[in-house]
């Protein structure tokens, strides 16, 4: 069985996704200008500046842009802003929900269930609208399942190559935190780390889940980009402050 691009049941399910994206991107939104404002306050160091243009930048690219790859993305921002609770994490950027909502124990854990609960939600969803790219391309699919064509254009090629970009640029800004001698630049180096880490992690999920012709360069980016973090956490511990 063979469905075409205007099937109804394909349609809905893309205009869906705009939604999912829209309501990611005010989310996205809403946390970038909370981590901007507390930096602008003096309550965060110059890597919260950082963060919250890392944030607005996802948020840009969720509003303008129908593609389920970027769903990953919001995944792993989710999941990797947990490191902002664990002791000595503080160091890669700030935690905004915390602050606006306290800094107790309880608090912490609140929002850490809501970033897991938020991470596998976006995962999921990634999951289901990936279909939407078409299974033409797709490798490992049951053959009684029907094919279902390209509903939403394909830029997973590209995604994958931005994706390696930022996985080694984001190594290359976590070994330049250790040696920074002023504060506010080490933690810029460890916000930024960070943040590539994330889109180099995000966008290589993405696009390596996806039918892609790129999936070396995607793969070469998650690893890159994690290896980055792993980084960046080492970093912290040897950098200024």
């Amino acid at each position: 069985m063979t469905l075409t691009a205007d099937a109804p049941n394909l349609q809905l399910a893309a205009t869906r996704l705009r939604r999912i994206q829209w309501t990611w991107a005010a989310l996205f939104l809403a946390i970038a200008g909370l981590t901007i404002a507390q930096a602008l306050r003096g309550e965060a160091p110059l890597g919260a500046i950082v963060l919250g243009i890392a944030w607005l930048v996802g948020a840009a690219l969720l509003a303008a842009v129908a593609q389920p790859a970027l769903l990953a993305l919001v995944a792993v921002a989710w999941a990797l802003s947990l490191v902002f609770l664990v002791p000595g994490g503080a160091a890669l950027g700030s935690d905004p929900l915390r602050g606006l909502l306290g800094g107790s124990t309880m608090e912490g854990w609140a929002t850490a269930v809501a970033r897991v609960i938020l991470a596998i939600t976006a995962w999921n969803q990634f999951l289901f609208y990936r279909m939407l790219y078409g299974t033409s391309g797709a490798s490992g699919l049951d053959g009684t399942l029907p094919v279902i064509p390209e509903v939403v254009p394909n830029r997973t090629d590209a995604l994958a190559s931005w994706a390696r970009v930022c996985g080694l640029i984001a190594l290359l800004a976590a070994w330049a935190a250790v040696p920074l001698g002023e504060m506010d630049l080490a933690s810029a180096a460890l916000a930024l780390a960070w943040a590539l880490a994330v889109f180099g992690i995000g966008l290589g999920l993405g696009a390596a889940f996806s039918p892609t012709n790129r999936r070396g360069a995607a793969l070469t980016g998650v690893g890159a980009g994690a290896l980055a973090f792993l980084s960046a956490l080492l970093a912290a511990r040897v950098a200024p402050g």
